[in-house]
């Protein structure tokens, strides 16, 4: 099993692809596990592009973090 961890993406869906790809991550690889450590939304352009990605991952760990608190209050 291979993990890859990201935190703060504040949703910039576009750079996460990026940085995921440099990386070599792959969703359709059953070894693969994304791990994000929250503060997915908020500032970025891209909330709900990150929010589908996150969602449809078959394999994946997601942390709350303090903007998906303030997310959640709104």
């Amino acid at each position: 099993m291979r993990y890859f961890c990201v935190s703060d993406i504040h949703g910039f869906y576009d750079e996460l692809l990026i940085a995921l790809n440099e990386a070599g991550f792959d969703q359709n690889n059953p070894e693969h596990t994304l791990i994000s450590c929250g503060d997915n939304f908020d500032r970025g352009r891209q909330p709900a592009e990150v929010l589908n990605f996150l969602l449809n991952l078959p394999r994946k760990i997601l942390i709350r973090g303090n903007h998906e608190d303030l997310l959640a209050d709104a």
